[in-house]
């Protein structure tokens, strides 16, 4: 006998052929989909313990959330309006600020989130250095029954730290130990390096024998142009994938992380790799980089790259991570800069599905809904505005449907999340704790908080940077922009 049959529902397989079967079964025993077909052969030929009438609801393979900070959880709505640089800056700031206390709190609420709009794998950035910070966010995950890979930064040359390159790797690696084969293996830690500009050659390549070692990813941010491609040349003499190919890390483990204004030639080079890369759209929409800096998502895609979507920094400082806003931003965007249906909505669903889990290694295992894989699956709650009426399954799912819909969730087979209630953490202690931590981390880091706006210290972002050598330098500038500034008031 099996463990759980879902009857009844409209099952979209995201399999090779993107098949949607109408009024079909699955049929779970322990963690693996053991069928797949009509209601009534797979009901007949597979009793189970437990049987879930689907009836009225969209069955999908669990999403993948291919990059988000979990730490921004605690400063959702802050910084909307702030523009790309500043928001940057900021969000640096406040990460120097993490404690593990603040992290577990941040990281919990964000798995009940993740969890509750149908997220069963996360790819998490790291947004600290130390041990007892950076593996707040694998034991929050691990005990909310996520699967996730989770970074921790390595950057020796402008990192958020003032700790010597072979701390910073000793801290990784130590990590990387804890958590190697815990919670039956569902949490991963990856140590990855910083942003481009920010890590040596030799670490990367450090890093990249790391990842051969340990069969596992690397993520980086990559910003090929823009912004910070136009410092490379001149402060690294080579162009952020010449310093990749460099460092050992420009092949198949490499996830870049937004490939911004990327040219045909970025493309090509990534392509070739086989690497993949991670559209953010909300965050983007929310800074306003515009469209000359855009990812080129359909000239990527053309080119046979490998995209994921990311929720970043809580869908731009906005909300939850709910990847069925990113789906929806992916393709209106994809509509408005390259013309109408530029991107198929199956596309877009397999960039938040099955092409998560093929960029972090995981396409045998999860990803689509296929007997022998794993049970990782999110009903969806199909039968009401604003989804019907609909005849289209994947139009609706990603011009219409939210995380809102989600009905329940499965990971490995086990039921994580049922009627839209996280069962394995409790979801009221997570928002208390995380608007304790939110007043307390903002109080540390020098803002003031009010009920209707949220003010900033007066001093630059660039002052207050967490990296001393950085800051001196970033105080100079913030002196001259001052100067600046005043200058262009009086003319």
């Amino acid at each position: 006998m099996d463990d759980i049959l879902i009857t009844n529902a409209t099952v979209v397989t995201v399999d090779s052929s993107n098949r949607i079967l109408r009024d079909a079964a699955i049929a779970i025993r322990g963690r693996e989909i053991v069928a797949l077909g009509p209601t009534e052969v797979v009901s007949a030929e597979h009793p189970a313990r437990e049987v879930i009438d689907a009836r009225g609801m969209v069955a999908l393979p669990g999403l993948v959330n291919g990059y988000i900070h979990m730490f921004t959880a605690l400063y959702k709505g802050t910084m909307c309006g702030f523009g790309f640089e500043r928001t940057a800056g900021e969000d640096m700031t406040m990460c120097a600020h993490a404690t593990p206390d603040f992290m577990l709190a941040a990281s919990r609420l964000s798995a009940v989130e993740m969890l509750r709009s149908g997220i069963t794998l996360a790819n998490i950035a790291g947004d600290a250095i130390a041990f007892e910070v950076a593996r707040q966010p694998a034991e929050a995950l691990g005990q909310a029954g996520m699967k996730a890979f989770v970074q921790t930064i390595v950057a020796d040359m402008f990192g958020l730290t003032n700790l010597s390159a072979d701390a910073q790797l000793t801290e990784a690696e130590t990590l990387l130990r804890e958590y190697r084969g815990k919670f039956e293996g569902r949490v991963r830690v990856v140590p990855s390096p910083g942003e481009v500009l920010a890590t040596s050659l030799k670490m990367m390549r450090r890093l990249a024998a790391l990842a051969e070692r340990e069969n596992v990813i690397e993520h980086i941010h990559v910003f090929p142009r823009w912004p910070m491609g136009a410092f490379s040349w001149p402060v690294r003499g080579r162009s952020p994938l010449g310093l990749l190919k460099a460092g050992g890390l420009l092949n198949e483990r490499l996830v870049a992380v937004h490939f911004l204004a990327a040219t045909r030639s970025d493309i090509a080079a990534v392509a070739k790799a086989g690497a993949s890369v991670v559209h953010c759209p909300s965050v983007w929409m929310n800074v306003g980089i515009g469209p000359r800096h855009w990812l080129p998502v359909k000239a990527l895609h053309r080119a046979g790259v490998n995209i994921m979507l990311g929720a970043d920094s809580y869908g731009g400082w906005i909300e939850g991570a709910d990847m069925f806003t990113e789906m929806r931003n992916c393709i209106l965007l994809s509509n408005f800069l390259y013309g109408a249906d530029s991107l198929k909505p199956m596309d877009v669903l397999r960039m938040a599905t099955i092409n998560g889990a093929r960029a972090l290694g995981l396409e045998r295992e999860t990803g689509s809904l296929e007997v022998r894989k794993r049970a990782d699956i999110v009903l969806l709650k199909f039968d009401r505005p604003p989804v019907q009426p609909s005849s289209d399954v994947p139009y609706m799912l990603v011009y219409g449907a939210s995380g809102r819909d989600v009905d329940m969730v499965l990971i490995d087979g086990r039921i994580v999340v049922r009627e839209g209630r996280v069962l394995t953490l409790d979801e009221s202690e997570e928002v208390i704790a995380a608007a304790e931590a939110r007043v307390e981390l903002y109080r540390r880091a020098g803002w003031e908080l009010t009920p209707d706006e949220v003010t900033p210290p007066k001093t630059s972002w660039l002052e207050r940077y967490p990296n001393e050598r950085f800051a001196k330098w970033g105080a100079r500038f913030a002196r001259l922009q001052a100067i600046w500034n005043r200058k262009g008031e009086h003319q």
